[in-house]
């Protein structure tokens, strides 16, 4: 018996190891929204263009193609012989006119309401346009270097002589110690789409999970570890660079995940 399209978001879910937490957390998406829309229980949802823009929030986050699954959504919707969203606030408003014994017009009332949901699309679409922003922004931090001079200038103070310290910096440049002294990891996707998931000097929370895209790189500055996943078939796909240096890092597998960790004392071993 073929999946339900609810069955089928778990599936791709879990093969991924995102629990339905994580997909709240991030896209504010309630969890018992979720709940339902992997139970197919669609009058759960609050109804409108608001469900298929959840459903599309969550196939993205999981790496699903979204147009199949809004198209998927609309075949259940069909086979359990709902009517078309819009259906019901249409219908339903003339009749409270109607009741109040208003003079306006059907037409009026129409286009007020066409107006109204204008206005609720323009909202979701900015709120999905600063959510996808926001999954962006680790790659601003690393746009100023400079924040890492103290830490660069630190080992020279505490080394055997002052003209130690004097003369790299002037025969040298500060990107050559940030180099030696920093901690900056370069991940790209090679050639195709690859869903991983990134943390941080042990945080219990990921610093990024979602899809990079084809050629899209992603830089991460940690202060002690950095530790990536990804699905069990796509390690080749990702290109690693520490410090501007190719690194060739073994992935291990867990489960579904293909996972590799690499810290800032040993990394050198790693590299090419």
């Amino acid at each position: 018996m073929a999946a339900s399209f609810g069955e089928q978001l778990r599936l791709a879910r879990e093969a991924r190891g995102i629990s339905l937490r994580e997909i709240s957390e991030q896209t504010r998406i309630s969890m018992r929204y979720l709940e339902a829309i992997e139970a197919n229980d669609f009058k759960r949802l609050p109804g409108g263009i608001f469900n298929r823009s959840f459903i599309r929030s969550y196939a993205k986050y999981i790496g699903f193609d979204e147009k199949e699954a809004v198209e998927a959504y609309a075949r259940e919707m069909r086979e359990q012989g709902e009517a078309p969203e819009e259906q019901p606030s249409i219908s339903h408003r003339p009749q409270v006119y109607t009741d109040g014994g208003s003079t306006r017009s059907p037409l009026v009332t129409l286009l007020l309401t066409i107006l109204i949901l204008s206005i609720l699309s323009l909202g979701v679409y900015a709120a999905l346009h600063w959510w996808q922003r926001r999954q962006a922004a680790p790659t601003v931090p690393n746009a100023t270097p400079t924040a890492e001079a103290p830490r660069t200038g630190a080992p020279s103070q505490s080394g055997t002589t002052p003209a130690a310290s004097t003369a790299g910096v002037a025969t040298t440049s500060s990107p050559t110690q940030t180099n030696i002294t920093g901690f900056n990891v370069q991940i790209k996707a090679v050639g195709e789409l690859v869903w991983m998931r990134v943390y941080k000097d042990d945080e219990k929370k990921s610093e990024f999970a979602g899809n990079l895209q084809a050629d899209e790189t992603k830089e991460f500055t940690p202060e002690r570890s950095i530790r990536v996943q990804c699905a069990k078939d796509k390690p080749g796909s990702l290109q690693i660079t520490i410090n501007g240096r190719q690194a060739k890092v073994p992935f291990n597998m867990k489960g579904s995940l293909a996972e590799m960790a690499v810290n800032r004392e040993d990394y050198e071993q790693f590299l090419q």
